[in-house]
């Protein structure tokens, strides 16, 4: 095949992945949320022309009408024939136009019709989304029997489908383009909304001043569990403001999330209040929660490769730096310890370990645990780090984790260890399970290794 066929078909390919198509068109779909800007209400059918996959729209139109629009590729069922559409929009029929808020925070949205089914979202309280369609789940119980409700087939205004069960759900139905306003809970007047905007004035300014950090730097500390690897200050959510140049009650600037899970930038040129506690980045599709007794839990949703996104943060008093700071000291001074017990400890079958310092080793004579344990290109000069932590079940039997790391092996060698009366314990850690920075079992069948004070 020639070279200028070769281009001419990777060109097409690339085209086809940009368009879904150019000249036919791709069928038909239900619009499943109404749609404000070009006045169509949920339930409308229409011919979709094109599907791009960049911009993540549809480019439709009503069924005899010549002018085509854009709208979300969310806010529509998947393009097929004519037939089978009519069918879904007959599917959809029942709750026409059905919508709910949210009664209580957190409610999940599930990926089956069963309370023990996965969450594939969770809602805010006074969170609006659409009722498609009533499931035959099992019942939901609250410890004192069923509670009443149905399953509801439902989608975000961010397009997550799923299940809802409907006891925390207040539906009403919305003859409105603009569902955000349609039910009463909503129907504030907009100086009434302003002056709201303006008491949270406070509120907001509190909330830029603290640090956010992901919530796993939370649970961390709690446990005093502090992994170097993952503990990183860089870490967290900016709002990208300097409070002391924003006088006024309007808030601007460029807010960037960075985790281990996500990461972005949304520049915006203020933060409304939504709902209690729900805030919107004006301009950027950013909204926030904030969440717990001290305003110190933050639920920040974005939308991330045309799919919905979650990210908790939490608001730390601590300084991390410290804290990390504090966990290596915490380090060098067990690791002198051991060091300090010795520094000779030797084994009739494994050696001789001998503690140049706290994080220095060289162990002679280790054949027997070569290659099975040890690699047989490392040589005998040792580092030593303490890079796990052991869970609780295991801490009436071991100290800790030492990690060895062989001159001549890329990777080091994990073993439990105890410090005794007269000599220390290492138990073959290599092949144990490690969850976030926690061996939290023994290996099946460990070799275990005991080396003598000398």
């Amino acid at each position: 095949m020639s070279l200028r066929k070769i281009f001419l078909l990777i060109t097409v390919s690339l085209f086809v992945g940009l368009f879904s198509s150019c000249g036919k068109n791709l069928g038909y779909s239900v619009l499943l949320w109404s749609n404000s800007e070009h006045e169509i209400m949920d339930g409308t059918l229409l011919k979709v022309h094109i599907r791009s996959n960049i911009s993540q729209v549809y480019v439709v139109s009503i069924p005899g009408s010549k002018e085509k629009f854009e709208i979300p590729l969310w806010q529509a069922t998947e393009p097929e024939s004519k037939s089978k559409a009519l069918r879904q929009q007959k599917r959809f029929s029942e709750f026409e136009h059905t919508y709910a808020r949210v009664k209580l925070d957190g409610l999940p949205i599930r990926a089956e019709a069963v309370n023990t089914s996965k969450q594939v979202y969770r809602l805010r309280e006074g969170e609006i989304i659409r009722c498609l369609y009533r499931g035959s789940g099992a019942a939901v119980t609250n410890g004192k029997g069923n509670m009443s409700g149905e399953w509801l087939r439902v989608l975000t205004e961010t397009g997550t489908y799923g299940w809802c069960f409907s006891h925390n759900l207040a539906l009403f139905q919305s003859d409105s383009f603009d569902v955000s306003g349609a039910d009463e809970l909503a129907s504030v007047k907009k100086e009434d909304s302003k002056t709201e905007n303006k008491r949270d004035s406070s509120i907001i300014r509190a909330l830029i001043a603290k640090k956010w950090y992901p919530e796993s730097f939370a649970n961390m500390i709690k446990v005093a569990r502090i992994d170097l690897n993952r503990m990183n200050p860089s870490l967290g959510f900016s709002f990208g403001i300097n409070i002391e140049e924003n006088a006024d009650s309007a808030f601007a600037g460029t807010a960037v999330l960075n985790t281990e899970n996500a990461g972005g930038s949304w520049a915006y040129t203020d933060i409304v209040k939504k709902a209690e506690k729900e805030y919107e980045f004006k301009g950027a599709n950013l909204k926030m929660s904030i969440r717990g007794a001290g305003s110190d839990t933050m639920i920040l949703q974005f939308m991330e490769k045309g799919r919905s996104r979650q990210e908790t943060l939490v608001a730390l008093s601590e300084n991390i730096e410290q804290v990390l700071e504090n966990e290596l000291t915490r380090r060098q001074t067990e690791l002198k310890r051991i060091a300090k017990a010795g520094p000779v400890f030797k084994s009739s079958n494994y050696g001789t370990i001998k503690f140049n310092n706290e994080s220095s080793v060289t162990w002679s004579n280790y054949k027997l645990l070569q290659p099975n344990i040890i690699s047989n290109k490392a040589l005998g000069s040792v580092t030593v780090t303490l890079d796990y932590f052991i869970a609780n079940s295991l801490k009436s039997s071991y100290d800790g984790v030492l990690t060895m790391h062989f001159t001549g092996m890329e990777d080091g060698v994990n073993f439990l260890y105890k410090l005794t009366d007269t000599g220390l314990r290492l138990e073959d850690a290599s092949k144990a399970p490690v969850k976030e920075g926690v061996v939290t079992a023994r290996s099946a069948s460990p070799t275990i290794l005991f080396f003598e004070k000398k």
